[in-house]
């Protein structure tokens, strides 16, 4: 898609146009996690247990959604930047040992949260029960979910610091600077919201589950405030930007 040096991503100049080692090795490891959530489906052998794993799409679908949406950030970022130095390396290397590590704790909340909560509590589907929920601690499934949700966003907002303090480097302009820094912000915003929500799952209530898991919804809200507020600046430079 793209052709040649100079095109732009969300107003960033692409500079990033072959794909390297790093990001070579990064497109196998999301194959690899995407992998893992597909194997550990089993395939089956009767009609009852083929409408069993039918019913688990939902929560398998929003699970490779957010994996695709990781991956196009990554991409985006590389395509924008073109970065390939040392920190930059350790920021892609923690961000996919977290990738790898979360898959599976993703994938058994969103089962829970979408197979109990929405589908069979909210809507009355009869889900089949496909976790063994022995011993199930939510406070401690909630904040490990937590914790892996933020380290993500917090290593993109970290490749994102990497970029601005190479803005010299890089010959960013003014409001390229400042794209960069609304992203850097936007994602400490996703990662921080996660993080608010573990004291609410550990309140002496029982209902501190469901006000610490829709309390994740507040991303939304969040970031769009955000957004909000600093486009008035964005286009005040964009439009400074055009008359130079």
């Amino acid at each position: 898609m793209l052709r040649h040096e100079g095109e732009e991503m969300t107003g960033i100049r692409v500079r990033g146009l072959e794909v390297t080692r790093m990001e070579g090795l990064t497109d196998a490891m999301f194959g690899f996690a995407i992998t893992l959530l597909i194997v550990s489906l089993e395939p089956p052998t009767s009609y009852d247990q083929l409408i069993k794993l039918m019913m688990s799409f939902p929560a398998f679908g929003v699970t490779f959604l957010l994996m695709m949406f990781i991956w196009y950030w990554h991409y985006r970022f590389f395509r924008q930047y073109g970065l390939n130095t040392g920190n930059v390396i350790w920021a892609n290397g923690i961000l996919m040992f977290l990738v790898l590590l979360f898959v599976f704790p993703l994938k058994f909340f969103a089962t829970i949260v979408i197979d109990t909560i929405f589908l069979e509590r909210w809507f009355g589907l009869d889900m089949p029960d496909q976790l063994d929920r022995t011993g199930l601690n939510y406070p401690v499934l909630h904040t490990i979910y937590a914790v892996g949700f933020a380290g993500v966003f917090l290593c993109f907002s970290w490749l994102y610091k990497l970029a601005l303090d190479a803005r010299e480097e890089l010959k960013l302009s003014p409001y390229e600077v400042l794209i960069t820094r609304v992203h850097l912000i936007m994602y400490m915003i996703v990662a921080a919201v996660p993080l608010l929500t573990i004291p609410l799952v550990w309140l002496p209530t029982k209902w501190a589950p469901m006000i610490a898991g829709m309390s994740n919804f507040f991303i939304w809200p969040a970031t769009a405030i955000y957004g909000r507020s600093v486009r008035p600046s964005m286009e005040s430079a964009r439009r400074a930007e055009a008359e130079t």
